[in-house]
């Protein structure tokens, strides 16, 4: 398949708040990124979940608004952000231009499939995957509420389940593990995905870089998790994956605060490049 044409999104944000250690991406790497960041978003510390959630919203709107454009005009879009959050702007920009993926193929090392009544940290970050496929608790609790209005500012409608694959979702929480297996998302290593694409599919690809197990190359991931997969096997899984219709490919970053001398960020930024044909 022949190389896409990609255009690259960067919002230096994680849930709503200003991290600046992101905007050095385009510092690294030698591609051209547009980077997304609204002069009214510039708090870097928002403790009001509803606040978060009405931010959010404004955010990955934004997002929509721009991957529309790039889309419909023949771009295959690509974004960093510092949360998982941003796939539903990602999801909602494909939507409106007519570009809706066949699969959504969601690298992460944990469920993100929480809602408020399940989750016991109450961290939006552990929700997104809930939201893009429409799974809002019901009634009047505000931060619901809040979370239906993040959706509808968005602009995005809900994905079917049984179009995504996860993978590989090693640490479930108490109730997010029931609520995925009662779910119809097919949830697999990742060594078993491939097996699950059919070759046509047009295919959306979010990936949370926290999938990966690899310290020593990558020490500056966020909410390491022990037994996944390392820099070397995303490598070479994204080399596999890279003859596929990918569509759009979404990036929850690293910890760029603690990445002060741009380790993981540059193996990060080099993985992606093998994904995108580069």
């Amino acid at each position: 398949m022949a190389v896409k044409n990609n255009a690259r999104l960067l919002l230096p944000y994680l849930m709503g708040q200003r991290r600046e250690g992101l905007r050095r991406v385009p510092d690294i790497d030698r591609h051209r990124w547009e980077v997304l960041a609204p002069d009214a978003l510039h708090e870097t510390r928002i403790d009001d979940p509803v606040e978060k959630l009405r931010r959010l919203g404004c955010l990955y709107a934004l997002l929509a608004e721009r991957v529309a454009v790039l889309a419909a005009s023949g771009c295959r879009p690509v974004s960093i952000a510092g949360d998982c959050v941003s796939s539903l702007g990602m999801l909602a920009g494909l939507q409106r231009a007519g570009r809706a993926p066949d699969r959504v193929l969601w690298l992460d090392a944990h469920g993100d499939f929480h809602t408020w009544s399940s989750s016991q940290t109450q961290y939006i970050g552990g929700m997104p995957l809930a939201m893009f496929v429409g799974r809002v608790d019901p009634g009047p609790d505000p931060r619901s509420q809040a979370t239906r209005a993040c959706l509808a500012t968005i602009g995005v409608q809900a994905f079917a389940e049984q179009d995504i694959v996860l993978a590989d979702a090693r640490d479930l929480d108490p109730g997010e593990r029931e609520a995925l297996l009662a779910s119809r998302i097919l949830r697999c290593p990742l060594d078993d995905v491939l097996g699950h694409l059919q070759p046509q599919e047009r295919i959306y690809l979010h990936w949370d870089t926290d999938v990966i197990d690899d310290p020593a190359r990558m020490p500056a991931l966020k909410y390491h998790v022990r037994r996944g997969p390392g820099a070397a096997d995303m490598a070479a899984f994204f080399q596999a994956l890279r003859s596929r219709d990918i569509v759009a490919v979404s990036v929850s970053a690293w910890h760029a605060e603690q990445d002060d001398d741009n380790k993981t960020a540059r193996a990060c930024l080099e993985i992606l490049g093998t994904l995108l044909g580069e």
